[in-house]
């Protein structure tokens, strides 16, 4: 029996998902599931698809559309240029993706320099295929930023690659462009591989502005990047996303999933053309609420008197609770327990942070402020 096991913050977080399903009332701000419908001509093109296509099996790559949308996308949202034919693979989500690039650049006893806090997931990948990962702190002082010294500093013989997430999950924090320029020449210099995690590229707020490392110079021959329609286009359920990169290396991914799930529904996959390919609007009406939304949250954690890392795009806000003295896996626990408010414990995200939650800006405002009153009730009973 294999040894191999998914990371102590997962399975907190699948407890906790498990009791919550218990209340009828329970709000979840916790979860990263955008709670709008898919656009309906998205659902459209699905269900013309259910009629036409049903029986197709795709490409391991992806169909050709599709491949050819994400070109598109990707060169005008992150200026990035791919070859659709040999540097995009469409993929069963986000989490898919994100083992593929790791399976495709990592092996055995590699290294991977990952700053923290970070979406558990990506620990998960890395054990899976005996990788080590290379915890870089940040702090909150400095909005979570990893500081290119940092970096620098955590690279050893061992290192084969850097993880680069903006806007991160569940900081919120994003990488400016003079340090993605840093970030990417030392990958360049210390002949790094760079994977990236650009899935909340369209969330960014006020006047701070998105980078993909592989539009810098020196960094597509080196980057394996990594989105998905998930948040963007409320399809989390959908389980479609995709991976740009140089050719060589997304050689090797199309054969890692071929090897492991083949092709992605054909349904998602022409789904997936309709979102890229058609009206845009809600795509824009939903980054509007999620800034609307931000806006009531960081309002009412001010008005408890509670220190957060001011979320610079994404859909998390990373709140402090020192002031409890207590671990943040048993504050989640109280909250959901005692007011039925589902937020996530940031050890979840980082051994070293368990003085914070994660909380998402992606419910209905009349839930949201209701989840907000509880959880200020909660906190009175916690400090």
């Amino acid at each position: 029996m294999s040894k191999k096991k998914p990371a102590a913050g997962t399975n907190l977080l699948y407890q906790l998902i498990a009791e919550a399903r218990s209340y009828d009332d329970v709000i979840v701000m916790g979860r990263g599931d955008p709670d709008f419908d898919t656009p309906a001509h998205i659902v459209a093109a699905a269900k013309q698809a259910m009629i036409h296509h049903q029986a197709d099996v795709p490409p391991a790559a992806g169909l050709p559309a599709l491949r050819e949308a994400i070109a598109d996308r990707v060169k005008r949202v992150n200026n990035i240029d791919v070859d659709p034919a040999s540097e995009v693979v469409v993929t069963n989500g986000g989490q898919e993706a994100l083992f593929l690039m790791v399976l495709a650049a990592l092996g055995e006893g590699d290294e991977m320099i990952v700053p923290e806090p970070n979406y558990n997931t990506y620990a998960d990948s890395l054990a899976f295929v005996g990788g080590v990962k290379v915890a870089v702190q940040t702090a909150h002082e400095a909005n979570f930023r990893a500081d290119p010294a940092d970096v620098r500093a955590a690279i050893s013989d061992k290192t084969r690659a850097l993880l680069l997430v903006s806007p991160n999950n569940p900081a919120a924090n994003v990488i400016s462009p003079a340090d993605m320029r840093v970030l990417v020449d030392i990958a360049i210099e210390h002949d790094l591989m760079i994977l990236a995690d650009d899935i909340y590229d369209l969330f960014v707020y006020d006047d701070f502005v998105h980078t993909s490392p592989a539009s810098l110079p020196g960094g597509k021959e080196r980057s394996l990047t990594l989105n998905a329609l998930s948040k963007s286009y409320s399809m989390t359920g959908w389980r479609l996303g995709w991976i740009v990169g140089p050719a060589d290396l997304m050689a090797r991914v199309v054969a890692l999933k071929a090897a492991i799930s083949g092709g992605t529904s054909i349904i998602a996959q022409h789904a997936g053309i309709a979102a890229l390919t058609g009206p845009q609007d809600a795509v824009e009406m939903m980054a509007a609420a999620y800034a609307r939304r931000r806006r009531l949250v960081l309002d009412a954690l001010d008005e408890m008197g509670m220190d957060y890392g001011l979320p610079q795009g994404g859909q998390f806000v990373f709140a402090n609770i020192a002031f409890t003295g207590m671990d943040s896996a048993e504050v989640a626990q109280r909250i959901l327990s005692e007011q039925h408010v589902l937020a996530y414990p940031g050890s979840a995200f980082s051994k070293e942070r368990k003085d914070y939650l994660r909380m998402t800006f992606l419910q209905p405002e009349a839930q949201l402020v209701e989840g907000l009153r509880r959880m200020k009730l909660a906190m009175a009973n916690l400090s």
